[in-house]
């Protein structure tokens, strides 16, 4: 692993622009559980179950129901950001990370001082009143310390929905996110299978056009074949951590 770790290192200094892409694998290490892991509530109560539920027409046809549902399984725990996202924030601050690219919705990105953050699937941390004419913003504890199940704006009454992207609505910053990613010399991949789309779909078509891929996960992904390099690992934080010392070394 340590050539891999070097090699990686080699290829961020040479790089004019490296774009970062995360998904669950990173946040877990900051003690956010993984839906799709082992002990994730897709396997705990079956996936059909909960994209039912956690889908933009069952919101507006049965929002007490919803409600019910998302207060008991998505309520994050109170975590700081891991090792891996300070590693991040502060190589976007020494200019060898340009960006990220993230489908957690946990807000630990822009916690650890990442600035150039598109959270394709929203902010869990915030929600958003559904009345047109109003779209007040409140945080998680009004919601949380709210008396009833749906909780509603203070200013005109109407249902306030998490800032997340619930199946059947499209991805936030969909362009931004595509551009962000198809610009990008060298693309590293973080703490995901590549199995959600779009996201794998922009880093698919990002692969037809160059092979500055670089994939940091646990187990396998759709795009191992792809990638110059593959560091499989549980430990993405110490992982970074060296890359960090490498970049330090080659100034």
């Amino acid at each position: 692993m340590q050539d891999l770790i070097r090699r990686t290192a080699e290829i961020m200094k040479n790089s004019h622009k490296t774009v970062v892409v995360t998904g669950a694998g990173i946040s877990t290490e900051a003690g956010i559980p993984d839906f799709r892991g082992e002990n994730g509530i897709y396997r705990q109560l079956g996936e059909d179950r909960v994209m039912r539920i956690i889908n933009i027409d069952f919101f507006r046809r049965n929002p007490e129901e919803f409600y019910s549902f998302y207060r008991q399984y998505f309520n994050f725990p109170a975590v700081e950001p891991s090792k891996a996202h300070y590693m991040l924030a502060q190589m976007e601050k020494e200019g060898y990370v340009y960006g990220v690219v993230t489908q957690n919705i946990d807000n630990l990105h822009q916690k650890a001082g990442s600035k150039k953050v598109i959270p394709i699937h929203g902010n869990a941390e915030q929600f958003i009143c559904q009345e047109r004419s109003c779209r007040a913003i409140y945080d998680a504890e009004y919601v949380k310390d709210y008396p009833e199940t749906v909780p509603r704006c203070s200013r005109c009454g109407g249902i306030i929905k998490p800032d997340v992207v619930l199946f059947g609505e499209n991805i936030y910053n969909y362009f931004d996110a595509r551009e962000m990613i198809l610009s990008a010399h060298l693309l590293i991949v973080i703490g995901s299978s590549l199995t959600v789309y779009p996201l794998a779909g922009f880093v698919r078509e990002f692969c037809t056009f160059t092979q500055d891929l670089i994939i940091i996960n646990k187990g396998p992904t759709y795009l191992d074949h792809a990638a110059l390099i593959k560091i499989d690992t549980g430990t993405t934080g110490v992982v970074l951590e060296k890359i960090h010392e490498h970049l330090q070394r080659i100034k």
